[in-house]
C-alpha cells in the first residue's frame, strides 16, 4: 500500500476519542473479560503513548468504569428507598451494599484477583473511593437538613468513616472467604448515626498507637 492510499484508508476511518476508550474497556469488563491497555490501543488504532495519555493508567480506568456504575445505583437506592432519618439511611446501606456484592462483573473482578480488587475498590488515591465518600455525605447531610438526623459532628466525616467501615467489613470477609456480614455493616452504620459523633481514632484504630 502506498502512503497515499493508507492515508486515504485511515481517513475515512472515524478517530477515536476518550470516551471511546472508556466505552470499549467498560464493556469489555462487564463481560468479565481483563483490561489491557495495549488491546484498547490497537483495537481503537491509538498508539500506546496516547491511550495512557487520555486514561492515566489501567487502574484510573477501572476505576471510572466502576464509578460509572457505584454512583447512578447508590443515588437510585437513595431515591426508591422509603422512610426518613437513621432507618432510611441504614436501609439506603443495606441495600447498595447487596446490591454491589450481588453484581456479576464485580463478582468476577473480585474472584480473579481479590488482593488487586480489594485494593481498586478502597484506595484512597482512587477517585471513586473518595466520591462515594461525598456522595453519602450529601445524603446524610440532606436528611440532617430535612430535620430527620442529628449531626454532631461534620457529614463529611462521618461518611468517611461509614464507608471506610463498611468496606473493611464486607471486602475483607470476601477475601478471607467469609460470607459478607452486611448486617454487621448495617450494625456500625446505625451506632455511628445515632451518636453522630466520630469515634476518637486512637480507640478505634489499634495501629494509631504503635
Amino acid at each position: 500500500m502506498t502512503p497515499l492510499a493508507k492515508a486515504m484508508a485511515e481517513a475515512t476511518r472515524p478517530q477515536a476519542t476518550p470516551l471511546d476508550v472508556f466505552k470499549l474497556a467498560r464493556g469489555r469488563w462487564l463481560q468479565g473479560k481483563r483490561l489491557s491497555l495495549c488491546e484498547l490501543a490497537k483495537e481503537l488504532g491509538v498508539s500506546r503513548g496516547k491511550l495512557y495519555r487520555w486514561v492515566g493508567n489501567k487502574d484510573l480506568l477501572l476505576d471510572e468504569i466502576l464509578w460509572s456504575l457505584v454512583k447512578p445505583e447508590f443515588e437510585r437506592i437513595a431515591n426508591e428507598t422509603p422512610g426518613t432519618g437513621i432507618d432510611h439511611v441504614v436501609e439506603v446501606h443495606r441495600r447498595f451494599m447487596t446490591a454491589i456484592l450481588s453484581f456479576k462483573p464485580l463478582q468476577q473482578f473480585v474472584d480473579h484477583d481479590p488482593t488487586y480488587a480489594l485494593r481498586i475498590l478502597t484506595r484512597d488515591a482512587i477517585g471513586s473511593h473518595d466520591r462515594l465518600i461525598k456522595v453519602a455525605a450529601a445524603h446524610i447531610q440532606d436528611q440532617a437538613y430535612r430535620g430527620h438526623l442529628h449531626l454532631s459532628g461534620s457529614a463529611d466525616k462521618l461518611a468517611e468513616v461509614l464507608i471506610r467501615t463498611n468496606e473493611s467489613i464486607i471486602f475483607s470477609d470476601i477475601i478471607s472467604g467469609r460470607s459478607p456480614a452486611i448486617e454487621q455493616a448495617c450494625t456500625v452504620t446505625r451506632a455511628l448515626l445515632t451518636t453522630g459523633k466520630i469515634p476518637d481514632r486512637t480507640k478505634a484504630d489499634p495501629s494509631a498507637t504503635s
